[in-house]
């Protein structure tokens, strides 16, 4: 109950401060100066699904000197190159980012943490990075792309979240190597290198030669051209902010853009200060930004393996020209098969969305992931912005901890045996006697030399005892008890088996038939001789030492009996290791 009060208190402390999330995503944190409200955009009637509902248009036509990712002029060659830029606070500014002609921004872990994948084609810096590992999702678009992928490290496993096993069973080249995959750990490390400026430490300080990666390239990708509009986007709500908060608490993962109207371009923020190209000091903008809304997961419950759909269909949120309209991205492939098809976008209307000319900035969300926009209008929609959440992805299912196996219950150190027989044969009890009081039924002095011998050599005992008496009175006492014999007879051949370990029952402190079990291979013996001529002559003298107190009283059949098991209960708790039975 108490756990359960505490809990729920914490629950409600949670709460509480729930409203300080919303209002750390407030927006002047993001640094932006934009008029207007912020507004949360709303939930659509469906995220999409693997399964393709819409018409999916083909591949459009290259057209002779324009790019076909910018839609600006160039009259090159078509060559592909994708870097993994780590976007940890401590890894900004970005080296070479402002070059880029497409970037991403995807989640890797359940807590907000981001990594980008920077796509150059028309532009080569001289430098990019800070360079990290490589994920599932980033292959994915590799394989969409085509060209050569650049890494520091990559996400092993043994699930279907490992990147070399993902590339080798799906990849076009079926090859996770150079030239289509590098992995400067591995391959070329001459090409990643640290840096030692002040900005940069280790590990957000890998900084990758892209001279060195063009001087080498030898890759003829595919193209996959956008379609492209000759003018700004006419339609749709007036939006002259976007912010995305994919992590807020420390280190924070904030992305935002603020529309400028000179330019027509969006610039971007990161953490509240602008997206700086440390090679250039250039201030990246860019013509569109979308939201890619899809399903997000994390393999084997794990929070830093992601799983993102990029196939099928979902939604979009499109920024173009201080506009925003929503609409669908469409991949047209499965998440194993015909990886190689593009990806499409299309507006309200169904149709494909021409891009404006000019970079792209895809943000790659989950489905509930909160899109706060500024504008003096109402959007159609819009809910009043909610707190930043602490998780992002689908539910993790925690993992299923072992049930702890049942203890062994301890066995009872005296057993309720012994009571059951006491006066019909002395020799049961002698048992209960052992650890209670030897001394009872012996009154005459049988019962107190019994009670020594064990003590002094409890494994010897069994065999200590029998030998003296059957050698000096083994005649004299059958022929006085003959009755008595009979009573001792059935007691030891049971509990006496040839089982040295009786461990168990020894431990247990059972009744004469458990006790008995210690006296190993010797005690066998005994059981079988006493039934035939009696008790004493049983056991073979061995050691006559000890036993020279009992002549004295020894013709009886009792006494003789009554040592023996008390001697094989004791060393039995010995010998047979009491401790593991508790244990």
């Amino acid at each position: 109950m108490r756990k359960l009060i505490s809990m729920a208190a914490i629950a409600l402390i949670l709460l509480a401060l729930l409203p300080s999330f919303a209002l750390a995503a407030d927006f002047s944190e993001a640094g932006l100066s934009a008029p207007g409200e912020a507004q949360q955009l709303g939930k659509p009637e469906s995220y999409g699904s693997g399964k393709i509902t819409v018409s999916v248009p083909g591949e459009n036509a290259a057209v002779s000197g324009v790019n076909p990712i910018t839609g600006e002029m160039y009259d090159g060659p078509y060559r592909i190159v994708l870097a993994n830029i780590d976007t940890h606070p401590k890894a900004l500014p970005h080296w070479g980012v402002a070059s880029a002609d497409l970037m991403y921004e995807l989640p890797i872990q359940a807590d907000g943490s981001t990594r980008s994948l920077a796509l150059f084609m028309s532009e080569f810096p001289s430098s990019a990075g800070p360079i990290r590992s490589a994920r599932v999702p980033m292959a994915s678009l590799r394989e969409m792309w085509g060209g050569l992928y650049c890494f520091y490290g990559f996400q092993g496993g043994r699930d279907t979240n490992n990147v070399q096993d993902w590339v080798k069973q799906y990849g076009a080249e079926k090859k996770f190597a150079y030239p289509y995959y590098l992995n400067g750990i591995t391959k070329n490390s001459k090409w990643f290198s640290r840096s030692r400026d002040q900005n940069h430490v280790a590990p957000y300080n890998v900084r990758l030669d892209m001279n060195a990666v063009m001087s080498d390239y030898a890759l003829t990708p595919t193209p996959h051209p956008f379609l492209f509009a000759d003018n700004p986007l006419d339609r749709g709500e007036d939006v002259g902010g976007v912010i995305i908060s994919y992590k807020q608490t420390a280190p924070a993962y904030v992305t935002a853009y603020e529309y400028n109207e000179t330019t027509g371009l969006y610039d971007r923020y990161r953490n509240g200060t602008p997206y700086i190209d440390a090679n250039t000091g250039e201030a990246c903008a860019y013509a569109n930004v979308i939201v890619i809304r899809t399903d997000v997961s994390w393999a084997s419950g794990n929070p830093s393996r992601p799983v993102i759909r990029l196939n099928g269909e979902g939604v979009c949120e499109i920024f173009q020209s201080g506009k925003y309209i929503r609409g669908t991205w469409v991949r047209d492939c499965t998440e194993k098969k015909n990886l190689q098809n593009r990806m499409v976008f299309l507006d309200e209307n169904g149709q494909e969305l021409p891009m404006q000319r000019g970079k792209t900035f895809i943000q790659i969300v989950d489905n509930g992931q909160p899109v706060v926009v500024l504008s003096e209008s109402e959007i159609a929609g819009a809910v009043e912005p909610q707190e930043q959440r602490l998780t992002i992805g689908q539910a993790i299912k925690p993992k299923a901890t072992r049930t702890p196996r049942p203890t062994r219950t301890p066995r009872p150190t005296e057993t309720p045996e012994p009571t059951e027989e006491p006066t019909e044969a002395p020799t049961e009890t002698p048992t209960e006697q052992p650890t209670e009081k030897p001394t009872e039924q012996p009154t005459e002095q049988p019962t107190e030399k019994p009670t020594e011998q064990p003590t002094e050599k409890p494994t010897e005992q069994p065999t200590e005892k029998p030998t003296e008496k059957p050698t000096e009175q083994p005649t004299e006492k059958p022929t006085e008890k003959p009755t008595d014999p009979p009573v001792v007879e059935p007691i030891i051949p049971p509990s006496e088996s040839p089982d040295n370990g009786g461990s168990g029952d020894n431990n247990s402190g059972s009744s004469g038939d458990s006790s008995s079990g210690s006296d190993s291979s010797v005690s066998s013996d005994n059981a079988q001789q006493q039934p035939e001529s009696k008790p004493e002559p049983q056991p073979e003298p061995e050691k006559a030492p000890e036993p020279q107190p009992e002549p004295e009283k020894a013709p009886k059949p009792e006494p003789a009996p009554e040592p023996q098991p008390e001697a094989a209960s004791e060393p039995a708790a010995e010998e047979s290791g009491e401790p593991s039975a508790e244990e």
